[in-house]
Formats: C-alpha cells, structure tokens, sequence
C-alpha cells in the first residue's frame, strides 16, 4: 500500500467521512486478509442493449464472492435516443436495479440541463461524487456533490475520490455556476483521506492521458479506474505503481479488480482484467424485461423512415479530413439556415449512419445532444483564428487534428515539420476568402456557447436558436432523397486538407511569431517563495517552452504594476504579456491572475494544523478547459545560465506578496490563451514537496 505521506495540502473544501455500507456485502473475519472485487464500467453513453448480460454477470459474481462493489467512471446519458428522449430516466432506474454503488459524474451528465441534472440524482440509489467540481452560486438546481465515499466492510475502509474533466465538455449552460478545480491539486488537498481509509482508489472521469498524469504526481492510489476517452485495457496498466483500469465504452467490457489487503502490513495488491461481454451469455430476465419496454416505448418515433443512402456515411477520418458525415451534417445546417459557411465540431459527430434506409433513430444517435442550430456573422480574418484554435485545441492530450467540419468553406492546414500549426489558407467556390468580408455561419450552440474552448467573441449573434439540428439533418434528408432517390456521400471531397507549409504555393519566410506563438503553452508550477518575494518574475516560466524560443526573446510585463497579489484583492485580474522575438514580431497575451489558497504557517506534516482539523472553504479558483493540470515542476530562476531569454524587469517595482491572517504563502491561477497554469507559491520553511 502507498503509505507515503504528502508534507501539504491546499485548503480549498472541508472534508468529512461519509461512510456507506452497501447492502451486498458481509464481513471477513478478523484475522484474515480482506478481499474485495470491484467491478468497473464507464462512458456507456445510454447503450442498454447489453445491460441484462451484465446484471446476469453482477449476480453470478455476487454469489461467489464475499465483498464486492459496482462503480460507473461517468458519461451514463447521451447516445441513444431510447435512453435520450426520456432524459435519462432509464439509465438510472436501470442501475438502482442492477445495484450500482458509485457514480463518479462524467460531462455528458450535464448534457440534459441542470434540473434535469439533479432529478436524475435526487432519483438515484448510489451517490454521484466529484471532488473537484464546486457549486460557487447557489440559486442553480444543482447542489454540491461529494468529493469522495467511503464503504466500511466491518472495519475494512475502501475511499473513493471522484474527478471530472475540467471543464466538462457540454454545453456550457449545463456548468453556469460550476467551477472545477485541476486534478493534480485535488487529489492532493484530499490526501490526507490515505490515512483514514484501508484501501484508495481514484474514480475519474479525466481520460487516460490525464489518469497517467496524476499517477505519475500523487502516489497514494492504489488503484485507478478511469474514463472519458473510451479506452480499453484489457489488464491494469501500472504507472508510477499505482495500478490504472479502463474498461471501454457503451457497455462492452467490465473491468474486475481484484484487492487484497495483508491487514498487518497493509499492503495492497490489485489484480485485473477485462471481461468482454460478448463472451457472457447469462441474463438477468428482470433487468433486460426493462431494457425490452425502454426500446418498445420508442420505437414508433424512431424507426420512421426518413430517407435512404447507398454508402456508408462515415465519421472514424474526421480527425484527419472530412469525412462524408461531417459533410451530410454542415450541409444539412447550411441549407437549414440558408447562410454563407456551415461548421461542426468532431465530438458533435457521435455515430455512423449505414447504408441503406435511414431512420430518425439514426439521425438521434448521430447528435444526440439536442443541440440547436445557431447563426452567426464573423470576418474572414476571425474566422481563421477560430480554424487555427481547432488544429490545437487538443494538442496537449492528442496532437494537432482536424477538429471543425465544413460546408460553403475549404480549408487547409499548413504545418511545421513536427506537425504544429503554421498557417492555414480559407477558401469560397474555390477561390481564397477575402478575409475582410464578413461571412453568415450556421454551426450549433455548444461551441458559439465557448465549448470545448471555442472563442466566438469576435462574432455577431444573428439567431441563436433557429430549431434543433435533428431537425436540420432530418429535413435535409428528406428533402434529398425526394429529389435524387438517395443521400450519397464520397469518403471524403477534400473540404479539408493538411499539408507541409513547404508545399504552400506562396510560401515565405514565417516571422518568429508565426513559428512559435501558435505552440505557446502552459504548465503547472511550483515553487519555493520566501516571505515579501515578488511572484511575478518567477511566473515568466508560465511559458513551458522557454527554453525553445530563439535567443534574445524577451518577456515582458505590460501592466504589472497594477496587479495586486497581497491576497487583499481575490478578484480575476487580468495581467497583459508582450513577447517580442528577435527578429521584433510581437505577440500579446492577456493571462488571468487570482489569489486562491493560503497555507499557514506551522501546518504539520499531514496539512493540518496539529490538531487534525480539516480544510475550511476557501475562495473561488478560475479554471479552463484543456485540462490541463501538468506535474509539479519546481522551478527557481527566471533566466538560467547559457540561455539569453528573459523577462523584462526594469523600472517598475512588482507587487510582493503579503500576509493575510498570518498566511505569507499565495497560490495563483493563471489562464493563457484557452489553457489553465496552476503557480503554487511554497514558504521555503515548509517540507520540500515531493
């Protein structure tokens, strides 16, 4: 068992035991080692289809076996539209039935609106935890969740700390009033919960890149059940020796842990695999009578008959190019809203659609959000920055990919020779945009909202909610098929493309900021601050690829002077950056800066204040979405030897932290250009973080 005990902790929620004895387990004796099987499912999407395999496996298993538990990783609701169009009221009766112990909320629980949020909570038998998400205005429907479970097996404690995406990737009317807090910090403010548990393991819904991360900075899991990124392991993965579990999606794999813990030592070893459920062929009748009536209730709706293709309207490219669905997709919002330019987001596009008759039920497994279509009005040259945001949006996590499907527009993405953005080309009728001109745009509201990131700021809102994108695919469709017997598709018609930017007709040299603006990126840092020592020039290394850009790069504070990091003002402040490169382009950035924990002096080495008091509630910490909690990285000096970057630091004096209520240590948020940096100001007195 990792045993090793964190020297700090940031004092964000107070923690309190809850304790839960799930009604299928019983106890071991005393004097033997304790074992417990965890049976893990995530991003099932509503496909009950498999449910009554499932149940029939739970049930065999729960006979044979002492103590057990059920957990779910997140994204229970949104992908099929028996589950969809009753707002997830099936998933949940369906897991009460199947005795589900824990729910750790995955983004696509938002998917249905707030109220509907917490109807489905207040419905359900298990609980629903997220450690790092807060409810910072308390007039929405939602109400705060639990950071964490416990389950007591006659004196064995199993903890379970929840995690979500932060932030979620909904719509963004789904989280107002939410903030969601980077992982790395969570777990780590949590730590203390080691010492009053047996056994702990971390229920995620962060992706595995992520779950590997926070294995990698935290080593007191032992155990990791993750999801969001729909992968499949098919046995733990061991990072840093902390164990990590996926189990695929859409209910067709169930992870089965196997724990053991040496109650004299307490060490505890995990065993695992995956059981395919293909492979299953018990059913519990009860549990699939259910899922039968689910289906029987919709199927008048859903199998109406709406058109017809001859090809296979295919999605697995579109992070590549378009592919025939993206285009059947942003032509059927074109034509809907009769604008210039159409665009959709790749995760928008759920499922294919197969040759053949198509129903309504494809078109509801197609987009199953209930998105509405949206019109806008941009320039040209706006337009382009929203194209170059897509090719990166996902760079952290999966590299630079096509992210934006197009109709009325051709683009093409021109690329370095590691495969990062250096320029794109926007075409009409195949001639290039006159970036000048202002342009119509139907897409859907999630990304005009500011989902995953999008910036749209720029643009004028001519329609916000011109109907339902079902709608306009099914329309679409039907319209087509009326006129030309068929809706069909090639593979792809190179709307979009991705080349070398040395095969650009009209190449010429990149300015310094052309090269190296667009990889600009961001960390979680963490260093050591002695009392009335400035944060700022340390915070220069908020660009973690410093060290990569040409010599003589200098970094400068535009508007320091007016930032107040004494811990007075807890307020955003927004502090503005020029980089200017040697050949003198320039790029501005505006970074957000706020105050969000104070540790105090004395604090022992389990993070409390010898007393073993818990955390109270501290203030609100902005947040952003590509995740993007890094590893601590202790990081000293500003300018280090042999390297000629620097931060401009001449007549102005940088503010100096201060004392509030005895506490000289400040802990800074800081967002850049769409990503999250976490500065962690640390007093020298205090124990090294590990």
């Amino acid at each position: 068992m990792h045993k090793k005990i964190q020297s700090w902790w940031f004092v964000i929620l107070s923690i309190f035991l809850f304790t839960v004895t799930p009604e299928h387990v019983t106890a071991q004796e005393a004097d033997e080692d304790f074992s417990l099987t965890i049976y893990h499912t995530g991003d099932i999407h509503a496909n009950i289809d498999n449910f009554g395999k499932i149940a029939g496996f739970l049930n065999k298993e729960r006979t044979e076996k002492e103590n057990t538990l059920y957990f779910d990783s997140g994204d229970i609701f949104s992908g099929n539209p028996v589950v969809d169009l009753m707002d997830g009221i099936p998933m949940i009766e369906l897991f009460n039935e199947m005795q589900l112990d824990l729910l750790t909320i995955g983004n696509h629980e938002f998917d249905y609106g707030q109220d509907i949020f917490q109807a489905r909570r207040n419905e359900s038998n298990f609980e629903w935890i997220s450690a790092n998400t807060r409810v910072v205005d308390s007039s929405i429907p939602i109400q705060q969740t639990k950071p964490y479970e416990t389950f007591d097996f006659d004196g064995v404690t199993v903890g379970v700390i929840g995690l979500i995406e932060n932030p979620p990737a909904t719509a963004p009317s789904g989280i107002v009033g939410l903030e969601f807090d980077p992982y790395i910090v969570t777990a780590q403010q949590y730590s203390n919960l080691r010492d009053e548990v047996d056994i702990l393991i971390g229920l995620n819904h962060i992706g595995i890149a992520e779950d590997r991360r926070l294995a990698e900075a935290v080593d007191f899991y032992d155990l990791i059940l993750g999801g969001h990124s729909h992968s499949i392991l098919t046995e733990p993965e061991i990072v840093n020796d902390t164990p990590i579990m996926h189990s695929g999606s859409k209910a067709t794999g169930i992870g089965v842990l196997d724990i053991s813990l040496n109650k004299e030592t307490g060490e505890v070893s995990v065993d695992g695999k995956l059981q395919p459920v293909s492979e299953l062929e018990e059913v519990d009748s009860t549990v699939q009578t259910m899922v039968d009536q689910y289906k029987s209730e919709s199927d008048e709706l859903l199998n109406v008959v709406i058109g017809k293709t001859h090809n296979r309207l295919e999605r697995n490219a579109r992070w590549e190019r378009d592919v025939s669905l993206g285009n059947l997709i942003t032509d059927s919002l074109r034509n809907f809203a009769d604008t210039d330019i159409a665009l959709t987001n790749n995760g928008g596009i759920r499922e294919e659609i197969e040759a053949g008759e198509n129903s309504a039920r494809d078109i509801f497994s197609v987009d199953p959000f209930g998105n509405v279509v949206s019109i806008i009005e941009m320039s040209g040259h706006d337009l382009k920055e929203v194209i170059a945001y897509s090719f990166h949006r996902s760079l952290e996590n999966y590299g630079p990919q096509i992210d934006l499907q197009t109709s009325g527009l051709n683009y093409i993405i021109y690329t370095k020779e590691d495969g990062i953005y250096a320029d794109s080309e926007l075409f009409i009728d195949g001639e290039p945009m006159d970036l000048d001109k202002r342009y119509t745009i139907a897409t859907n509201n999630f990304i005009v909202d500011g989902g995953d990131g999008y910036d749209f700021s720029k643009a004028t809102i001519i329609q916000e909610d011109q109907g339902q994108v079902t709608n306009a695919l099914i329309q679409y469709i039907e319209e087509v098929t009326a006129r030309d017997g068929a809706v069909d598709y090639a593979p792809t018609e190179g709307r979009i493309q991705t080349l070398p930017f040395s095969d650009r007709e009209d190449e010429g040299e990149l300015t310094d900021a052309e090269k190296y603006t667009p990889t600009l990126s961001v960390k979680e840092l963490t260093f050591d601050l002695n009392e009335g020592e400035a944060v700022l020039p340390k915070a220069q290394t908020l660009i973690s690829n410093i060290d990569e850009l040409p010599e003589g790069t200098v970094v400068s504070y535009v508007n320091k002077s007016d930032i107040d990091l004494t811990g007075a003002n807890t307020e955003a402040q927004t502090l503005e950056l020029l980089v200017t490169y040697p050949d003198e382009s320039t790029v501005s950035l505006e970074i957000k800066v706020s105050v969000i924990a104070f540790i105090e002096e004395g604090e022992d080495e389990n993070g409390t204040n010898g007393e073993g008091t818990t955390p109270p509630e501290d203030t609100e910490e902005d947040t952003d979405k590509e995740d993007t909690d890094k590893e601590d990285t202790d990081k000293e000096d500003t300018v280090e030897d042999g390297n000629e970057t620097k931060v401009e630091n001449d007549s102005d004096e940088l503010p100096k932290t201060g004392e509030s209520n005895g506490s000289n240590i400040t802990g800074l948020t800081i967002l850049l250009a769409g990503s999250i940096l976490l500065i962690i100001a640390k007093n020298k007195q205090t124990e090294e973080i590990n």
